[in-house]
Parts: structure tokens; C-alpha cells; sequence
């Protein structure tokens, strides 16, 4: 666990529902629903519960916080607790804030152009040309379940998938999973989700 969570604790429910999934055959039309729904999302704002799952830890470890995203490459990855910890990401630029102090060591610069290049390929969509991911795709009565492999051997030393579940009704993502065992991951739960909302772009260069 040591490998990913830890690392990348600045960054960051497992689902209680009993969906089963089915592998979908021919993932084209799903496919094609996801990349609609995100060339046409223009911004997201969102809540989000973490829930790091390890064989550490007796219980899950619990955090909240928001998510702002615009098109295409920034996001604001906000813990509101039980630490407050910000991360913007304004293009190629990243910044990290945690407890009111910008964190600017070269560690804590590392991890986070880390984390940039992820979190804008999972909220662009880009992850669809299956470039750096090979795509599994499945599908239960309400969602979408796509899980992602890494083909670049390094990341794959550290996330063995990422698990994204979209609503088949709205195509939100309402779920996603960094998984490097099934043991040990981080799982974000997201809600209150609005979409093409008008979001100043200060918000992804400024901390307040």
C-alpha cells in the first residue's frame, strides 16, 4: 500500500449497492455516449466523499471535499476535512495548499504533476483514445463501469486500475476507483453534481 496511497494521499465509498455487471460485448455505443457527454461538458462543479480502503487501516480512512473542473485542462481538487488540502491545476501549471500554506518542496511539486496529467485525462475524456489505458467496458441496470489498465509499466506499479462508473441516465461520473489491490484503494463518491456551470477562471489559480 505503502507504493501508491501514501504518495499520492495529497490527491486524494466503496459501493455498498449489489450492482452486477456484464462485460459489454461492443463497447462502441457506450463509448460514443461518454465521448459526447464530455466534448459537450463544458465545466463540472461537484462534492465528493474519499474512502482509502488499506490493509493497514482497520476502517476505511474518510475525507470530503469539491471538485470545480473547466474544459480542458483545469481543476480545482479541494478536501474541505478533516485536512484542508487544495490542488489547482491551471494547464501546465500546478500548485498545492495544505492547511492555508502553499507547499512548493520539490516532493510535493513532483507528486503533483503527477496527479495533474491524471486527473486532466479522466475529466476530459481524453482517457478514451486508449493511448496510456487499455478500456474494459461493463455494464449494469444504472451504470457504466469502465475500468482502466495502465500500459505504461511504472504506473502500473502503483494503480493496477482506475474503475470509473457513469450514470447510464445522466453520464455523469458518479464513481471512481484508484485501485492498486483489491485490498488497497482510494474510492471517491461523488454528488450534487452540475454541469456547464459559469466558473470564473480564478478559482483554478487562486487558493481562496
Amino acid at each position: 500500500m505503502h507504493k501508491f496511497i501514501f504518495p499520492l494521499f495529497v490527491f486524494l465509498v466503496f459501493t455498498g449497492s449489489a450492482q452486477t455487471f456484464t462485460k459489454i460485448a461492443n463497447p462502441s455505443t457506450c463509448k460514443a455516449k461518454i465521448n459526447k457527454k464530455t466534448a459537450e461538458t463544458k465545466s463540472i462543479t461537484a462534492n465528493f466523499e474519499e474512502h482509502v480502503h488499506s490493509s493497514m487501516f482497520n476502517t476505511p480512512k474518510k475525507a470530503q471535499g469539491k471538485l470545480a473542473y473547466k474544459q480542458s485542462d483545469k481543476i480545482r481538487w479541494e478536501h474541505t476535512s478533516p485536512k484542508k488540502q487544495i490542488i489547482l491545476i491551471n494547464g501546465t501549471k500546478a500548485r498545492f495548499q495544505e492547511n492555508g500554506q502553499e507547499v512548493k518542496n520539490a516532493t510535493a511539486n513532483r507528486v503533483v504533476k503527477k496527479i495533474q496529467g491524471l486527473m486532466v485525462q479522466l475529466f476530459s475524456g481524453d482517457f478514451l483514445n486508449e493511448k496510456e489505458f487499455n478500456i474494459a467496458y461493463f455494464e449494469s441496470g444504472s451504470h457504466y463501469k469502465l475500468v482502466l489498465k495502465p500500459k505504461n509499466a511504472r504506473m502500473a506499479n502503483y494503480i493496477s486500475s482506475i474503475d470509473l462508473l457513469f450514470s447510464k441516465s445522466t453520464l455523469n461520473l458518479d464513481q471512481m476507483t484508484l485501485v492498486e489491490t483489491e485490498n488497497d484503494k482510494i474510492v471517491y463518491a461523488f454528488s450534487n453534481i452540475r454541469t456547464n456551470t459559469t466558473i470564473t477562471d480564478t478559482k483554478f489559480t487562486q487558493f481562496q
